[in-house]
């Protein structure tokens, strides 16, 4: 069978190279067949056992070619294209060749369909006293026909139309009218953006944002109980803080978490002196939380944490200095400081009342592109990645 297939390709093998000349956004896919075969031919058939693997090129979010990538094929003859000459949609491919004469055979043609929704690759190929026709399973088409449809078939069968909550993140009220700061990329993309406040969700509308700071200003229809006041004075090395959020979203539970630590160092990556570090725990649906003194003043929006093989404790906050340039640019103000350290207890109301889960909600179809992207920050629920 694999002798007589190593015919089929060197009868394909009238494909131009378009392939290599291409312009555009390729994307290759790896194809798998198994199946059975049934050998025709003067004398008698015999059924066998099919299998192959090939490349499947899309360029420009259109099927182009595939590619025959098998090894145990004569010498000069792996990597011809078979696909060339097809009609395509992006449910079906539908191969054919012209005839073929070569030295030794006459090859009168090939043809083939291919589902990319069921995976399936059916066809035969016809020689002068002989043919060979199969019909076989693959894995690898589905994921090509979900690129070329804008869809991703590893996130869960999202529809591109429909509205999904996303991720999540924190934010902190700074004002009685409802007015709350938060990281840029907690709310980017999102529509709506919801609060969870008193077990309630309710609508925010975006203000301002500074992208290079990652802050947000929002504001939503709330007169909060409690408001974060926020520092005159950057935090000082090796000052206590605590961290106030919603790390891991609802995985954990819908509960205000709170770590403390203390100030490691006055700058964040790269010499960054926008930022400081802490060894307070740091986790994904953090973002955007307050981290506060032993005053319960904000002295730093949680933004980032530094993740790899044996790092531990470098967690980034944007200065209290930089929140108020920003907030004072988009004339927002914030309440005096406190002067004197408060209780654990109060620290405590104060983390409870003011300190909002914020989940970001989100068409399909701008979901899957967020996903796809490898440096988003956005703390994604599990069932969207895994």
């Amino acid at each position: 069978m694999k002798k007589l297939l190593g015919i089929v390709v060197l009868g394909l093998f009238i494909s131009t190279n378009a392939y290599s000349a291409l312009l555009g956004e390729r994307k290759t896919f790896n194809i798998s067949c198994s199946g059975t075969g049934k050998s025709v031919y003067v004398g008698g058939e015999d059924v066998e056992s099919f299998y192959e693997d090939f490349e499947f090129l899309v360029v420009d979010g259109k099927p182009h070619a595939l590619r025959s990538i098998s090894t145990n094929y004569p010498a000069g003859r792996d990597g011809v294209y078979i696909g060339d000459n097809f009609s395509a949609t992006t449910r079906a491919l539908k191969i054919s060749t012209k005839p073929y004469v070569g030295n030794d055979f006459k090859f009168k043609g090939f043809n083939g369909d291919i589902s990319l929704i069921s995976g399936r690759y059916n066809g035969y190929v016809e020689f002068k006293r002989s043919f060979f026709k199969w019909n076989a399973n693959c894995t690898g088409f589905k994921k090509a026909y979900a690129y070329m449809n804008n869809m991703e078939e590893e996130i869960g069968g999202i529809d591109n139309n429909k509205l999904y909550a996303a991720s999540s993140g924190t934010g902190f009220f700074i004002s009685k009218s409802g007015l709350m700061i938060t990281n840029h990329h907690v709310i980017d993309k999102c529509k709506p953006i919801k609060i969870i406040y008193k077990g309630k969700e309710i609508e925010a509308n975006k203000l301002a944002i500074d992208k290079n700071n990652d802050l947000a200003i929002i504001k939503a229809n709330i007169r909060p109980d409690k408001f974060y006041s926020v520092s005159n004075e950057d935090a000082q090395l090796l000052e206590d803080v605590i961290v106030a959020g919603y790390p891991l979203g609802k995985k954990v539970s819908a509960a205000i978490k709170a770590t403390s630590g203390t100030v490691t160092a006055l700058a964040g990556i790269g010499d960054n002196y926008s930022e400081f570090q802490t060894d307070a725990a740091l986790n994904s649906g953090n973002s955007g939380g307050p981290i506060i003194n032993e005053k319960g003043n904000v002295v730093g929006v949680a933004v980032s944490k530094l993740q790899g093989e044996n790092v531990e404790s470098f967690n980034f906050a944007v200065k209290s200095s930089v929140l108020k340039t920003f907030a004072n640019a988009n004339k927002v103000k914030f309440s005096n400081p406190n002067r004197r350290p408060l209780k654990k207890q109060q620290l405590g109301e104060l983390i409870t009342k003011g300190t909002v889960y914020i989940e970001c909600w989100m068409v399909g179809r701008d979901l899957k592109k967020l996903i796809r992207t490898k440096n988003t920050r956005k703390a994604f629920y599990s069932q969207f990645v895994k």
